[in-house]
């Protein structure tokens, strides 16, 4: 189980006084403002930064940091994922579950074992897309749709997926 969770990933400067647009990868945006602490992922360390003001423009939240009051200041951290710790993540529905978590679960299709879950991705359409690193040395692009993903069952550790020709 991962002790953090990735919410986001910081995009570009706003404005001059240290602010910076956060493309958010959580199911709930309005999150960002209520945030008192995130861990940057700075060449594999978490280090953990203060948000001192949230704002949305365009449904994007542009955050503030303490200790960062330029444009040159934040400049440096564009392309960084944010997470916060899993005491600060989200409650859970009946059957949720977080992504980084089933990582490394066992690919069921058919009844047969065709691979780990390696990691996932959110694509243009925001639609979350599971890596499957396969059995037989290839990689399949699974997106997390009923259709194709049929039960993650976390006990088990395994996710059954429904696969079509081509795939």
């Amino acid at each position: 189980m991962e002790d953090f969770l990735r919410i986001g990933v910081l995009t570009s400067p706003h404005g001059v006084r240290g602010e910076i647009s956060v493309y958010p990868t959580t199911d709930d945006v309005n999150r960002f403002s209520e945030l008192s602490k995130v861990y940057f992922d700075i060449k594999g360390e978490k280090k953990e930064f203060t948000v001192t003001g949230c704002k949305y423009k365009k449904n994007m939240p542009v955050l503030k940091f303490e200790g960062i009051d330029n444009i040159d200041d934040i400049q440096k951290f564009r392309g960084v994922d944010v997470y916060v710790d899993r005491q600060s993540a989200l409650p859970l529905e009946e059957g949720e579950y977080y992504l980084a978590d089933i990582i490394g679960f066992k690919v069921i299709s058919e009844g047969q074992e065709i691979g780990i879950m390696e990691d996932y991705f959110d694509n243009a359409a925001d639609q979350t897309i599971f890596i499957i690193k396969c059995n037989d040395g290839t990689t399949k692009y699974i997106p997390d749709i009923d259709e194709f993903v049929k039960q993650v069952d976390l006990e088990e550790q395994c996710i059954y997926v429904q696969l079509i020709k081509g795939m």
